[in-house]
């Protein structure tokens, strides 16, 4: 049924569920304006239900009077505060109402689940996302700029030349470098790894090096590098079957924000918007308040 996957299907079922929302739960204007405050049995169940879901367990009579009684306090305070016009022109009760409505807006997103056709297309589009990183075992060898000054690239050129005239000493290629708080040899990196030991252009470099010799040099935030790449480990296709439950939250997370996008844009059509300039330059409005302060 592809009908229920169309906008104009989203924005009536969302219609739907506000208004039965505020139906069912916004409080008649005469409880508003008396003292009586009636907790619905409704109410307990949602509160019942609600501390299942959290602790996988039914509440304890004790429990279950305890949410009752905190859910009586948040009422009266609530009601004091709108009494009281403490709403009014409140940035964080603005962007909380909105925050509601466009999760329940984002809810409908999940109420019709995606086919299997789809999230194998999703996944088809996406096969990169879901693959294992390429994983490279390299060895460094540290050239301090701080020890070596202007010489730096010059004494990195000559150390590199040392080390193509004797491949057989790899392992202990470290020694011909400067002392570093990083180890000398790693194996089976990936690129994200890299990036967090030495940077985002060290690691950019590195991954375009080809394996089984010497480069450099190679900068980092630390300094200068000499690289040798051991070899490179390039993973296996992804199955879909081993990322199903990952892709299906992934898309999930992309319909709720389509959907939401979706219902602003329609409700956005209903408003003209006027957006007046400033008489002042925000710059020195700025200045004045600094001032003033």
């Amino acid at each position: 049924m592809t009908w229920l996957r169309e906008p104009l299907f989203h924005f009536i079922l969302i219609g739907a569920v506000i208004y039965g929302a505020v139906g069912v739960f916004a409080v008649p204007e005469e409880d508003k304006s008396s003292n009586k405050l009636v907790v619905s049995a409704g109410e307990i169940e949602w509160m019942a239900t609600s501390w299942h879901k959290r602790w996988h367990r039914l509440p304890t009579k004790q429990e279950l009077d305890g949410l009752i009684q905190q859910h009586v306090r948040e009422t009266i305070l609530y009601r004091e505060a709108i009494a009281m016009g403490l709403d009014k022109d409140d940035i964080v009760v603005r962007r909380r109402l909105a925050q509601k409505l466009e999760f329940l807006a984002e809810d409908l997103a999940v109420m019709t689940p995606p086919s299997e056709d789809e999230l194998q297309a999703y996944f088809d589009e996406h096969k990169e996302r879901y693959r294992d990183p390429v994983r490279y075992t390299f060895t460094q060898v540290y050239v301090d700029p701080d020890k070596r000054g202007n010489a730096t690239l010059d004494d990195a050129e000559a150390i590199k030349a040392e080390l193509i005239a004797m491949p057989g000493a790899i392992d202990n290629a470290g020694g011909l470098g400067d002392d570093f708080m990083l180890q000398a040899y790693y194996p089976e990196q990936s690129q994200t790894d890299i990036q967090k030991l030495f940077g985002s252009g060290f690691a950019q470099s590195l991954v375009e090096l080809s394996p089984g010799e010497w480069h450099g040099p190679v900068l980092s935030g630390y300094g200068t590098h000499l690289v040798y790449v051991h070899g490179v480990i390039e993973p296996p296709p992804t199955a879909f079957a081993e990322v199903r439950e990952l892709v299906l939250q992934d898309l999930d997370g992309v319909r709720r924000e389509e959907i939401n996008e979706q219902f602003y844009a329609s409700l956005r059509d209903r408003y003209e918007i006027v957006i007046e300039e400033m008489e002042a330059d925000p710059e020195e409005v700025a200045a004045a308040q600094e001032a003033r302060q």
